[in-house]
């Protein structure tokens, strides 16, 4: 059966069927004609090492769900449900329904189900003496390779709201991370040790900030310095189970585990929570910090969608070269029924 590069999400498979298609036809999936092409056969490598990844088990989660959600694989073009059934039977698989119950390999739960373990000793019963062995144990610290490098004169930006109505902007040197006296806690950094926290966009300062109706604001736009460049652990690659073939079990582990990291980083701190929340990702971001020796770590943003979010360790490769007041004159709030 034919298949389409439009029948997928995977940027690499997509790349793939469209490079390797020898001529145009009908594809058998989402129907669409004279586009590139390629026998379903040609993926079965790619698949076969794919779903090694899974075990079958009843109390697990629907297979396509779970490819979904973690892996973004199929396109909306196509029926995943009818794609992923005919590669089941092709690969011979004892039980090709795609609605079938799975979870992962138990090396790839262990694996990232540790970040729950950790963080519950980290907040409850070891802090500062906490044995870092397993993680070294699990690999943790290679995970952490795919990284992007952000060069000289990138714009970045950070917001602080005034105190009160009618204050002239911030100055460029009061824009920065904040004293040692007085660095608070924050989602990434420890209490008294500053981070300089910024955003890729001016948009995004705003929602991370939680800026509301009629908020004056300050809004500082950084550059990277001349002869410098900044690299960051990324949290924010796409996904491509296509491009890591031959490693998958690894890729798997690393993709997961930053996602649910990456969760974390973003996740904002509600006013009953306890700054204990804080605690598990102030570790990872320490571990990461001292392990990779990169200048800091790129996320995406959860309150901003496609926005992205950067945190830096040390301040002196960036510098503010501007400071402009805004002030908020809309506000958009959803809200959902609670139980």
């Amino acid at each position: 059966m034919n298949v389409c590069a439009s029948c997928f999400n995977d940027i690499e498979l997509k790349s793939f069927i469209e490079t390797h298609s020898k001529d145009k036809g009908r594809c058998d999936f989402c129907y669409d004609n004279d586009v590139e092409v390629v026998d379903l056969y040609e993926l079965r490598d790619f698949f076969s090492e794919f779903f090694y990844l899974f075990i079958d088990d009843p109390d697990g989660e629907i297979f396509i769900d779970l490819i979904a959600r973690d892996w973004n694989l199929f396109s909306h073009k196509s029926d995943g449900k009818v794609l992923l059934s005919e590669v089941l039977l092709l690969l011979a698989c004892a039980n090709y329904d795609p609605e079938k119950k799975v979870k992962y390999m138990p090396e790839i739960v262990e694996s990232i189900s540790y970040w729950e373990k950790l963080k519950l000793d980290l907040k409850w019963n070891r802090r500062f003496l906490t044995d870092i062995s397993e993680i070294f144990d699990l690999g943790w610290d290679s995970y952490f390779n795919e990284q992007i490098v952000l060069p000289n004169e990138t714009e970045l930006y950070r917001a602080r709201i005034h105190k009160n109505a009618g204050d002239i902007a911030f100055k460029v040197d009061e824009m920065g991370s904040p004293l040692k006296e007085k660095a608070a806690s924050g989602r990434a950094n420890p209490l008294g040790i500053p981070y300089l926290y910024l955003c890729k966009s001016i948009d995004t300062t705003f929602y991370e900030i939680r800026a509301t109706f009629l908020d004056e604001i300050s809004i500082g736009k950084f550059v990277i310095m001349f002869d410098h460049e900044l690299v960051l652990v990324d949290f924010t690659e796409e996904v491509s189970a296509f491009k890591n073939m031959g490693t998958l079990m690894e890729y798997a582990k690393s993709r997961l585990l930053k996602k649910y990291i990456s969760y974390d980083l973003s996740k904002p701190l509600r006013r009953y929570d306890s700054e204990l929340e804080y605690i598990p990702t102030q570790f990872i971001c320490e571990f990461i910090r001292y392990i990779t020796g990169t200048d800091g770590i790129i996320f995406n943003s959860s309150l901003h969608q496609g926005g992205k979010n950067i945190v830096l360790f040390e301040q002196e490769k960036v510098v503010c070269v501007s400071v402009e007041k805004h002030q908020v004159t809309n506000v958009h709030i959803g809200f959902k029924a609670s139980e």
